[in-house]
């Protein structure tokens, strides 16, 4: 590969970060407008994200695993020069996962009343779930382009297309909701949560339009890559049916048993407390969890995506050594816990105060932030250690892990949800449920490092970031204690923290200035 598709790749790279985070920021104003919604708050965030989750559930079987899959089998073919091939894989993939997803559509449209009343046990989300009901055809053609335009290298249109759709979501959910209130006179939380699912529905549209507009301008030069064509054989429809779906399955089974511990969460939180506390405080518990915090909990893993993005290349390679791998894999390790342990330290120190600042008016949920922001740590060291082991072929382990995971998740919700009297129980159980299944998760990944290669995962590249942090948060909270208290002193305690976390990176040697270019985006 030529210095100059070195450099277009990684700014590709680049701009996926800089998405990533355009996506979570943006995503996080759209929730603290939801949440301070008066008439929406944490009762409106149980209706939305129990219509998301069953969504998101249809999602991980018709779509999720597509983007990953056809990524692989057309870099694959195109590095051959077999572009005929490559095309005919994007043919043929959206073909079957837009039928595929075109069911799961009528599915969720007919028996969206069912699912709400018998399977969520909250029957407001009926709406939403219907609102939500098109997109899952639409995610599915998205789930396609997106795994055409990544093995073709165009990261670029991938991120543009992400950023188009949380900028519409943003958008039009505060148009419709105002809206929505406006044309009903009084508040209407469950047409409201449905207007929410709706503007989601409406951004997959905008961005599916958008990478079919991108496709149409790469006409030419795809037509210019098929004329090309170094491969004479002729490759067999039914033996590229086959190996889409021998790739997309291990990644699709890991998302649907994921998606399955969300969905542990929206059937026995409401289920389990409805006849303790009353169903309407049971709706806003889950809200709260499923609303506020998983907002705040998913942000800084956004952070890691662009990561493991560029890491794949590296362990699916066999030109790189051993030596070079484990190098790789420390230092994204390291790099991802200078991110995400800061985060997780603000989260256990300062959850009231962080809950009262971005939620005045719902700001209920600080035992359950801290507790779920310990999974942060284990997720985010999951995803480099999945990358490894789908990079060596073991692409079952991460199945395991996540089943093993759910098993736990689903004991630990029906024995902690009932106990509301101890603080070990109530929607804090369910959050410590989630802990413990990324814990396994986590011990099962790294369990299957340690038996299948000789790379070894070095455990100071977690605890140095976890020593800085400590230092981080004793500086802020002195300076918050000295200080008034208020809203104008925590973020002033929070800038001069974050600066002294810098500077405590670089004393500790935790990274370099070199450090930042540590990934060879050569494929």
């Amino acid at each position: 590969m030529s210095k100059k598709s070195k450099e277009t790749f990684k700014q590709s790279v680049f701009a996926l970060l800089i998405s990533q985070v355009l996506v979570k920021g943006l995503g996080l104003i759209y929730k603290l407008y939801l949440t301070n919604r008066p008439g929406f708050g944490d009762e409106g965030n149980a209706i939305s994200s129990a219509g998301f989750q069953v969504y998101a559930l249809i999602l991980s079987i018709t779509a999720t695993g597509l983007p990953g899959a056809i990524s692989r089998i057309v870099s694959n073919r195109t590095s051959k020069g077999d572009h005929k091939g490559a095309y005919k894989v994007f043919k043929i993939s959206m073909l079957i996962f837009g039928s595929i997803g075109l069911t799961g559509s009528y599915f969720l449209c007919v028996f969206a009343k069912q699912i709400a009343n018998n399977y969520l046990n909250i029957k407001e989300a009926e709406l939403s779930i219907l609102a939500l009901s098109p997109s899952v055809f639409i995610v599915a053609v998205i789930s396609v382009f997106r795994g055409y335009f990544n093995g073709r290298e165009n990261l670029k249109e991938m991120a543009r297309g992400q950023s188009i759709d949380q900028i519409t979501k943003t958008i039009t959910t505060f148009l419709f909701i105002e809206g929505s209130v406006f044309l009903t006179v009084n508040p209407n939380t469950t047409i409201m949560a449905a207007c929410a699912n709706f503007s989601a529905t409406l951004a997959n549209l905008f961005e599916c339009l958008y990478l079919f507009s991108a496709f149409l301008k790469q006409r030419k030069e795809i037509k210019s890559d098929l004329q090309q064509n170094k491969v004479s054989e002729k490759v067999r429809t039914a033996s590229l049916i086959k190996e889409i779906i021998r790739v997309a399955i291990p990644i699709s089974l890991t998302a649907i048993i994921g998606s399955i511990a969300k969905n542990i969460d929206s059937t026995t939180i409401v289920n389990e407390l409805k006849n303790i506390i009353g169903y309407e405080n049971a709706k806003k518990e889950y809200g709260i969890l499923s609303g506020k915090v998983e907002t705040l909990i998913m942000f800084p893993l956004s952070f890691n995506t662009a990561i493991t993005t560029a890491l794949m290349p590296t362990m699916a390679s066999a030109s790189y050594k051993l030596k070079e791998k484990e190098t790789r894999i420390n230092k994204s390790i390291m790099f991802g816990m200078s991110i995400v342990m800061p985060i997780v330290a603000i989260f256990l120190c300062f959850a009231d105060e962080i809950l009262k600042f971005l939620f005045p008016n719902a700001s209920s949920g600080a035992m359950i932030l801290k507790i779920s922001s310990i999974s942060i740590i284990f997720i985010t060291i999951t995803q480099m250690l999945n990358v490894v082991l789908y990079g060596i072929g073991k692409s079952r382990i991460p199945i395991i892990a996540v089943t093993l995971g759910v098993i736990v998740k689903a004991v630990l919700n029906k024995i902690l949800i009932p106990k509301v009297n101890l603080s070990i129980g109530g929607t804090n159980g369910a959050a410590i449920a989630t802990v413990m299944y990324n814990l396994v998760g986590f011990l099962v990944c790294m369990i299957a490092i340690k038996k299948y290669t000789d790379i070894r995962i070095h455990k100071i590249n977690i605890i140095k970031p976890a020593i800085a942090s400590a230092f981080m948060v004793i500086i802020i909270k002195i300076l918050f204690n000295i200080t008034s208290h208020s809203i104008v002193s925590l973020l002033i305690s929070f800038f001069v923290g974050a600066i002294s976390y810098i500077i405590l990176l670089f004393l500790l040697r935790i990274i370099k200035i070199k450090d930042f270019c540590f990934i060879n985006f050569k494929r």
